[in-house]
């Protein structure tokens, strides 16, 4: 995203918009807070990740090398 070099902090509601707008997708201004909202709310589920210890957690192989 080349016009956010400031280092400026941008609203959830201006990260989901600039998202939407990457991916294709129509959020409506009627929908944008919940849009916002949810997508914060998924955002801090998912920095719980990094609280995980997966020291030992072996990785699982999806795509198996070729023979």
């Amino acid at each position: 995203m080349s016009g956010m070099n400031s280092g400026a902090e941008i609203s959830n509601e201006e990260r989901v918009r600039l998202l939407a707008d990457l991916a294709g997708i129509n959020v409506t201004d009627e929908d944008l807070s919940e849009v916002a909202n949810r997508f914060a709310s998924l955002m801090d589920e998912l920095d719980r990740l990094k609280e995980l210890d997966l020291s030992n957690v072996q990785p699982v192989v999806i795509f198996a090398e070729e023979p």
